[in-house]
């Protein structure tokens, strides 16, 4: 079984139960294959741009046998997802500036999506922006402190889902 990070083990937190997943920039795919086995997702697309990550992930969901469950996919941003393939797409571990970029590139991708969970680094503020110009609402947020770093890490759901206040 897959141990996370307290960042990580955040993050899956929120990802809910039957879950179909799209994980950006999953590196070596840690957090799906986590979410498979322990069931919490019903199919998961690891999509990594850089080969070596790429590879690790490839290699992670074989040695974890949950293959059946988690693709790995090779691609920029959301182009390695069919649009309304994942109803959840986590973006975590980059820049405010790369996230909102990667979703403002792939706004087409997010049809059928009803939950964002994203984690920049820095620039949070390009973040939070992005969703209220984009149709998101702020759902959640919380901040940890892991290895003496601070993580901040928001969720969002269309505005059409929101819930009243």
């Amino acid at each position: 079984m897959i141990k996370l990070s307290k960042r990580l083990q955040t993050i899956a937190g929120h990802v809910p139960q039957g879950s179909r997943l799209a994980d950006i920039g999953s590196d070596h795919a840690l957090l799906p294959v986590f979410l498979a086995q322990h069931g919490v997702v019903d199919y998961a697309v690891a999509g990594e741009l850089n080969p070596g990550p790429f590879e690790a992930a490839l290699r992670q969901v074989e040695r974890a046998g949950v293959d059946r469950i988690v693709r790995v996919r090779r691609g920029d941003g959301l182009r390695g997802i069919q649009a309304g393939e994942g109803n959840v797409v986590v973006i975590a571990g980059m820049g405010g500036h790369l996230i909102a970029r990667i979703l403002s590139e792939g706004s087409g991708k997010l049809t059928g999506v009803n939950l964002l969970v994203l984690q920049p680094n820095v620039g949070e503020d390009l973040v939070r922006r992005w969703l209220d110009q984009n149709g998101w609402n702020l759902s959640g947020e919380s901040i940890i402190e892991e290895d003496g770093q601070w993580y901040e890490i928001l969720t969002a759901v269309p505005k059409r889902q929101s819930p009243p206040v």
